[in-house]
């Protein structure tokens, strides 16, 4: 059996929108506020969702073999995707951690309400919205495989989905919650995998 083990930096480009983000039983949230701790923390499911959909257009826009979550009718479960991050017929076989946002700082701001069709602020339409400050957040994903392919494999696919770089929360317009990837540290069976091969196998699977 062949463990693989990630670590991914983020670093936070922009401040990120957290109001009426709290922790609730049951439902998915992009950026949550720990009320333990006040920490800011990106649950491991919309984590796991945002690098999926990032791979899942990424193999798609190069001709290659994937399918469209999250309806079942449009998921094969016999694609990569399917395979290492799960469908309705396959049990995921990475495991994604919640990821905690580093020396968080909140803050509040002001907003109006726009009136779409004129492009106009509406009157009365005042409002305020909390945003969180942060200079980076990091995760961690495992995974064991039967095959040492099937772990590179799994790595390759990782790196891609989170390579891309992605928004967090609402006032993506705004331009709050942008994100970048700032370092990948992969593992296989204890041994570092580095960055060079990485590319070479991301290349290979991108031709």
């Amino acid at each position: 059996m062949n463990r693989l083990e990630v670590n991914i930096m983020f670093s936070l480009k922009s401040p990120y929108h957290v109001s009426a983000d709290r922790v609730s039983f049951g439902v998915d949230k992009a950026i949550c506020l720990d009320p333990r701790d006040n920490r800011i923390f990106i649950p491991a499911t919309s984590l796991k969702g945002i690098i999926r959909h990032n791979l899942e257009s990424t193999l798609n826009h190069k001709n290659k073999k994937s399918c469209i979550a999250p309806k079942p009718e449009n998921m094969c479960n016999e694609c990569n995707i399917c395979k290492f991050f799960g469908s309705p017929k396959n049990k995921a076989l990475l495991l994604f951690e919640d990821a905690r946002v580093e020396e968080t700082e909140l803050s509040s701001r002001m907003g109006v309400a726009i009136e779409r069709r004129r492009k106009t602020a509406k009157e009365d339409h005042l409002f305020s919205y909390e945003i969180g400050f942060g200079k980076r957040f990091s995760t961690k994903i495992r995974g064991f495989f039967s095959k040492d392919n099937d772990a590179i494999t799994a790595c390759v696919l990782l790196y891609i989905g989170a390579k891309l770089g992605f928004a967090l929360g609402a006032g993506k317009s705004r331009g709050l919650g942008w994100v970048n990837i700032e370092d990948f540290n992969t593992f296989i069976n204890g041994k570092e995998i580095f960055i060079d091969e990485i590319n070479k196998k991301t290349m290979e699977l991108l031709q």
